[in-house]
């Protein structure tokens, strides 16, 4: 029985493995269907992902957020990742400064 289990489990975590998704994996892709329902996959990034490229607003999520020379720029509830996505340049804490 044993002999048999190991096996078994094996090929179902081999067969879930690609279903395991984590928050911080956000923003690799391989197809528009990794992203968001709004962003679309460029280059192996989704749009409004850190590092992704934007072509309109739209691909940014909407909620005040804007494509800005390619690059999805922070709604003005003053969050932000990088500091590319501040209107003054700087992220600190997650927050423009």
């Amino acid at each position: 029985m044993n002999r048999l289990l190991f096996p078994l489990l094996a090929a179902l975590a081999l067969a879930l493995a690609p279903m395991a998704v984590h928050a911080g994996d956000y923003g690799a892709c391989g197809t528009d269907s990794d992203c968001h329902s709004y962003a679309p996959c460029r280059s192996g990034r989704c749009a409004d992902a850190e590092g992704g490229s934007c072509g309109t607003d739209s691909e940014c999520g909407g909620r005040g957020a804007m494509c800005n020379s390619g690059k999805c720029t922070n709604a003005p509830d003053g969050t932000c990742r990088t500091d590319s996505e501040c209107p003054d340049g700087s992220c600190s804490s997650g927050k423009c400064k």
